[in-house]
């Protein structure tokens, strides 16, 4: 995204979300003029958004006011079952509503999908073929809502497939959230109310339990209805009345459990798990704040003195003196329920200082409280939004569907104004002034008085971790608070950044031979370096100039562990040009809009970037200033080495570095990653990486640009920039190939009760695009398959990803599938997984096919005329054929999915000659 567009998108987001309330009266905020909003006399809410963008799409999406924080003790897990049984509706239809939609054409989870939340439940429907199956996705919509008429019988079929999901999501983020929310949330029924609930309440809910939650939440005043499309609003809010105005008005109970309960007390928690890397000390503060449902002008105001409050506080946390041991502190602030903020300030920890980083904390936070912050500081912050408030009035960025539909759905999930972002530069405009250095202080210090407090410590992996008591911390407390603290730091004055000049190292070279496709608008020149650029006389995305290198200077060459090398270009790669400062290479990048970076891969170092055209040769210069560095910075390296460092010692179970290495060894015969030791990383030195960032700059490269300049200068720019920068011999790759033949593994070490199974295979093949093609929809119809079988069918898992791709740089079929189930069950699984593998050519049919063929005519249309497709597909061709011929062939795409050709390569999408399998089982002492 150009970065214009994503500061403007941060500031809408930041000052969408600033519209709370304030007093009663005051001028309300105005939705975006786009947005059609009607009420039927029942409640439900409806905002309409015609967009012709993408010509016939609809997308639809119900959101139901109530989620697992509204269930009763006695209904955990109750609201996500509702989710998932919502689809067995039948209203007054034979089929229901899952049914009805498959037999139509419709994809569950490309197609139609649902959601919960701890405060809301959602209900997505995107039609394959929009606008006309309008009046099916109303009906859908009504039916799930309204009609309640799902079975026990439907419930024990969805049952397992629910505990699935549940048995899926385990693991050390979902322990670690558990245990983050138990503290964060403590006394409130979000801890003990989790989204899918637990395998119990899963295993015992009844069905009376969900009618009983849908009769009470699910009525149309708490719900809202948004639709974003090709659509006559007029003929669209008729057609909702006509599916939606029948269902009586409900009478909604109160959400108080939506807000903490505040007992003005220190609560100190452990967050710790074997598995973690988390190493922290935070301190949270719990209080009342207004409330965000009214959309007032002065409710903006109030947001936006809060998020300058919270920027203000951070820029000098990030001044304040650190201990030894302290890496940094951190604020941010969230919003619970409609009425709870909580401030949370973090000390990370460096090894094992957690009293240290507590004292640190507590300290810095206490001078905070004695001296007001800086003008400087508070300046800053309010310049940074006054600039992107007049570039949002000045160069208002354009909305595509997507972008609507998110939008619209962001505003309907904050129960707020969408709002024009022109209006809301406005009003951010119109509040600045009035906002004060004392305002902003006072708002920080009523964050930091409020007694309700959690304490959070956390350690990695084992490592012990001795936690305070409460009259510890208070009386650390109250002496910080007796002593008199010196005043914060103040902010350097920033000097004038003079911004350099970037001046060319490497001698000019030539061009010494060119080739022209004019079919293809597609020029190849070889220069005297013995570099190639392949030019596409095209504006780029945007209309900038794109710039693509791929170079042989992957991690994986040989001579080198694998771990220098990626050290090496980090360092070369990531730093300012020498002997300018990160302020000055700042400057200089948005003078010239100029955007570089690298990707280094196990084989492959590629260069991504744009410019304007008539910044191309600053883009040119850096690239080259890059590749011609032969130093690099010893301040960098020392850090690095220390981060490195401090990763290894965080101690940790080491499951997924075994299943990792497993998984390495089963389709590469052996395991070629190379892992650093604690001696290796002392013995490092700065030369060693110069020496090798040395070999991967003099690697050759292919240059891919995309731009429409004139000849002439886009010939000046290459002989200057990059035909002179060194180079010598391609760097030759140690990875280790694929291996034929048949093998497996398991490994009884997973942490969760549960079962994860990988399984890949591959096959040679020659790379084409209409081959790669074929694979892609074979990919599809055996992703439908697999979920039909094994979901549909066996009800055995929740969700699986079958991946099949034909590589250009490998020349082969690569094909992986990924799924986890009850231990017990996971043979079985896997059996009908391979079953349903080696039977995909009887799948094939013309039906299925034609709908595929149509499918990618749609997406070929837009991908046809998307520049950074083009020159993808360029970089395809010229790697598969050293020529661009793809570009000139490719509206024959649609035409390659032909029944035929399909059946003949399905028998090669997974061949068991090739099949490798690992089986990830609990450990011997994890509970079932």
């Amino acid at each position: 995204m150009h970065p214009v567009k994503v500061l403007l998108t941060a500031l809408a987001a930041l000052l969408l979300g600033a519209c709370t309330s304030l007093p009663a009266g005051d001028a309300p905020l105005q939705w975006h003029p786009i947005v059609t909003r009607g009420e039927l006399p029942n409640g439900l809410r409806y905002n309409l958004i015609r967009t012709d963008e993408q010509k016939g799409r609809l997308d639809m999406r119900l959101t139901v006011h109530a989620g697992s924080v509204d269930e009763a003790d006695d209904q955990v897990g109750v609201a996500h079952l509702l989710e998932h049984l919502a689809f067995y509706s039948h209203g007054r239809e034979t089929l229901d509503v899952r049914q009805r939609l498959q037999k139509a054409g419709w994809q569950q989870g490309r197609n139609f999908n649902a959601v919960t939340s701890y405060e809301r439940t959602q209900y997505l429907l995107s039609p394959p073929n929009g606008v006309k199956s309008t009046e099916l996705a109303l009906q859908t919509l009504a039916d799930m809502a309204f009609a309640a008429d799902f079975s026990a019988e439907d419930l024990q079929r969805e049952r397992p497939i629910v505990i699935e999901e549940w048995r899926g999501g385990l693991g050390v983020a979902q322990r670690m959230n558990a245990k983050r929310t138990a503290a964060q949330r403590t006394g409130s029924r979000y801890p003990a109310h989790r989204t899918i609930g637990n395998r119990q309440a899963i295993e015992q809910a009844q069905l009376a339990a969900l009618q009983a939650f849908q009769q009470r939440w699910y009525v149309p005043n708490n719900m809202v209805l948004n639709i974003v499309g090709d659509l006559d609003p007029q003929q669209m809010a008729q057609q909702i009345e006509k599916y939606f105005a029948q269902a009586p008005r409900g009478t909604l109970p109160a959400r108080e459990h939506l807000e903490l309960p505040l007992d003005g007390q220190l609560k100190i928690f452990r967050v710790q798990d074997s598995q973690s890397g988390s190493n922290q000390v935070a301190l949270l503060f719990r209080f009342r704040q207004l409330d965000v449902r009214e959309q007032t002008k002065a409710g903006g105001r109030d947001r936006l003195l809060d998020r300058l409050a919270l920027t203000a506080l951070s820029r000098q946390l990030r001044l304040q003196p650190l201990d030894e041991g302290v890496g940094s502190l951190t604020a941010v602030k969230t919003q619970i329920g409609r009425r709870t903020g909580v401030l949370a300030v973090a000390a990370s920890v460096n090894g094992q200082h957690h009293e240290q980083a507590l004292q640190t904390l507590l300290r810095e936070l206490e001078r905070i409280r004695q001296h007001p912050l800086h003008d400087e500081q508070v300046q800053a912050a309010k310049e940074d939004v006054r600039q992107i408030a007049e570039r949002m009035l000045s160069e208002p960025t354009p909305r595509d569907f997507d972008s609507w539909v998110r939008h619209l759905n962001d505003a309907t999930l904050g129960e707020r104004v969408l709002q024009d972002p022109r209006a809301i530069a406005r009003n951010s405009l119109d509040n600045l002034d009035s906002i004060s250095s004392r305002d902003l202080h006072q708002r920080i210090i009523a964050w930091l008085d409020s007694p309700d407090q959690v304490l959070q410590l956390s350690a990695p992996g084992g490592r012990p971790l001795t936690l305070p008591d409460v009259e510890q911390v208070q009386q650390q407390t109250r002496h910080w608070a007796a002593a008199r603290l010196d005043a914060p730091q103040a902010p350097q004055l920033q000097a004038e950044i003079v911004v350099p000049e970037l001046s060319s190292s490497a001698p000019a070279g030539t061009i010494v031979s060119s080739r022209r496709f004019d079919k293809e608008q597609v020029e190849h020149w070889q220069l005297s370096n013995g570099d190639r650029v392949v030019w596409l006389r095209a504006a780029g995305a945007d209309g900038k100039a794109q710039l693509r290198v791929d170079s042989s200077a992957g991690f994986l060459y040989a001579g080198t562990p694998s771990w220098h090398a990626q050290i090496a270009s980090q360092l070369a790669l990531q730093m300012p040009p020498q002997g300018w400062s990160d302020e000055q290479f700042g400057a200089w990048k948005r003078r010239d809009k100029i955007q570089l970076s690298f990707t280094q891969g196990p084989q492959r170092l590629e260069a991504q970037g744009s410019a304007e055209p008539a910044t191309l040769a600053s883009l040119l210069a850096l690239y080259q200033a890059r590749q011609t560095r032969s130093t690099l910075d010893e301040d960098a390296f020392r850090e690095s080495l220390n981060e490195l460092r401090e990763r290894m010692l965080r101690q940790r179970d080491n499951v997924r570095s075994e299943q990792d290495a497993a998984w390495r060894r089963l389709k590469q015969g052996q395991d070629d990653w190379q892992k650093p030791t604690l001696q290796a990383v002392d013995a490092l030195s700065r030369r060693m990486l110069e020496e090798q960032w040395r070999r991967q700059a003099a690697a050759p490269v292919t240059y891919y640009l995309m731009t429409d300049v004139p000849a002439a200068e886009l010939r000046a720019l290459v002989t200057r920039y990059l035909a002179g920068i060194p180079r010598g011999e391609p760097l030759i790759s140690h990875a280790s190939p694929r291996q034929p033949g048949q093998r497996r593994a398991s490994l009884h070490i997973a942490r969760e009760p549960r079962a994860s199974l990988y399984a890949s295979s591959f096959q040679p093949h020659p790379w084409s695009p209409a081959e790669a093609v074929r694979v892609a929809a074979l990919r599809e119809i055996a992703n439908g398959l697999l979920k039909q079988r094994l979901r549909g069918e066996a009800g055995g898992i929740y969700s699986l990803k079958f991946d099949s791709e034909l590589s250009a740089d490998h020349q082969r079929i690569d094909s992986e599938l990924r799924f986890s189930s009850d231990p017990q069950r996971a043979d079985e699984l896997w059996q009908l997984a391979r079953q349903t593998l080696d039977r995909l050519p009887e799948a094939i049919d013309d039906q299925r096919v034609a709908s595929l063929r149509r499918e990618l005519a749609r997406q070929e249309a837009r991908r046809q005329a998307d520049p950074a497709t083009q020159l993808h597909r360029l970089i395809l061709s010229e790697r598969a054929w050293q020529d661009p011929r793809y570009l000139s062939e490719q509206h024959q795409l649609p035409a390659a999915l032909q029944p035929a050709a399909l059946k003949r390569l399905a028998r090669q999408l997974f061949p068991q000659a090739n099949e490798v399998r690992l089986q990830l089982l609990p450990a011997a002492d994890v509970e079932s």
